[in-house]
């Protein structure tokens, strides 16, 4: 079966190769017209379609709160485990951006200055960001910038001024955080019980 019998919307490619690499497309997101392939996949006759091709092709598009991304059909347990040791490096990453004065929540903006700088004045949220594991900067504020690329480059944050280093906050972070809720820590009293479980 060819892609013409499907009647696909021409931005196909481009979808594609956003979502393959496993990233997000997100309502809210506008770099590379992000925002235009989230409405050509949210219109129902072309998500039907799209859904189709790219079945055969053993993707699945998955639809969350504003933002759509791909689970990849019969996926080995191997990788499931792969994704949720990824996923627990933003464990401590989200619960520092929580305790912010100025909440990070879906389309808040910010600069990585600001949240060093809260970060310096507050030594509670000092300790949280030194303690996030995987960086080796030796300023706050260069450690709140790799973090901030880590989650841009997972298509959680987008820069919109380069000049500004100002963020915003995609949609597609809500996945994150429903990801991180739904593990739980359990503790045992028997030896080497400890761990984490996906719900």
């Amino acid at each position: 079966m060819l892609a013409e019998d499907f009647n696909l919307p021409k931005q196909t490619h481009d979808i594609f190769s956003v979502m393959a690499r496993g990233n997000f497309i997100s309502s809210n997101g506008s770099r590379d017209g992000m925002n235009r392939l989230y409405d050509i996949i949210n219109n129902p006759d072309n998500f039907d379609r799209l859904q189709a091709y790219f079945n055969i092709i053993r993707y699945n598009i998955e639809r969350g709160n504003n933002y759509f991304y791909f689970s990849k059909l019969g996926e080995p347990n191997s990788e499931l485990e792969k994704k949720l040791e990824r996923f627990e490096r933003y464990i401590d990453i989200i619960d520092l951006l929580a305790s912010m004065d100025n909440k990070i929540t879906i389309g808040s903006r910010f600069r990585p200055t600001e949240i060093a700088e809260e970060c310096n004045a507050n030594v509670r949220l000092k300790q949280k960001l030194q303690k996030i594991p995987l960086y080796r900067s030796e300023t706050l504020h260069n450690k709140v910038r790799e973090i901030c690329d880590l989650m841009s480059r997972d298509s959680y944050l987008e820069l919109e001024d380069e000049k500004t280093e100002s963020y915003k906050v995609l949609d597609s972070y809500n996945y994150l955080l429903d990801v991180i809720n739904s593990i739980a820590i359990y503790e045992d009293s028997g030896e080497d019980s400890q761990g984490i479980v996906y719900n």
